[in-house]
């Protein structure tokens, strides 16, 4: 019976995740009550409440659970015995622009992040974490980035800051672009060889390292 009790809670928190991510895409985040998930959900308030400490805490949960799908392959991109950081980080972005377009969950956290319309005490909450998360990955990017130098991937001379920064602003770009006008371009189709593009050029040496003299 216990383990049953427990099966129903989880079943009925899913169901409210679910809710959430299709009444903030019909309504957006600021413009969304707990009232309306609940009645998406077909539960009440105080189910949500039992679940959730609150709005922000309920989209938080739902960031965690995009980080959590992509969590063991980035730790393999990371991890410093990893004999193909390159690739495992090019796999890595490849399954997010595929996830971006299939996975609504995924597609509506980020239309939360770049919509300009939709700000809240809530929404700047997820921003916020998003911030903290960025910073994260631009570090975690420098591992494997000096790890692909140990690897033999890239060069020796190659300037990891320089190529950390290319990769973000190209990987940030094409989401941010994508979220805000999909009608650009498909970013399933587009997004890997556009990836594959800079990881050529990581490889070739056009970023070797050259100091900040601006010669």
């Amino acid at each position: 019976m216990a383990r049953r009790t427990k099966e129903e809670a989880l079943e009925t928190r899913n169901a409210i995740l679910d809710a959430a991510v299709r009444v903030f895409a019909l309504r957006g985040v600021a413009n969304a009550s707990l009232t309306d998930i609940a009645g998406e959900a077909g539960v009440t308030r105080g189910a949500i409440y039992w679940h959730f400490a609150n709005k922000a805490d309920l989209i938080n949960s739902l960031w965690q659970q995009v980080l959590e799908f992509y969590a063991p392959l980035s730790e393999a991109c990371e991890s410093l015995d990893e004999p193909d950081p390159l690739g495992k980080l090019q796999a890595l972005y490849i399954s997010f622009f595929v996830g971006m377009e299939e996975d609504p969950l995924q597609r509506q956290m980020f239309q939360i992040l770049f919509a300009e319309g939709d700000r809240s005490k809530d929404t700047e909450l997820v921003r916020q974490r998003h911030r903290e998360l960025r910073l994260e990955r631009y570090r975690g990017v420098q591992v494997v980035l000096g790890n692909a130098i140990r690897q033999g991937q890239i060069p020796p001379d190659f300037d990891v800051q320089l190529g950390t920064i290319t990769l973000f602003s190209m990987v940030h770009g094409l989401i941010a672009n994508w979220v805000m006008s999909p009608e650009l371009f498909d970013i399933k189709q587009h997004g890997p060889p556009v990836i594959r593009s800079v990881f050529r050029m990581f490889r070739s040496g056009i970023l070797a390292h050259q100091g900040l003299d601006n010669s």
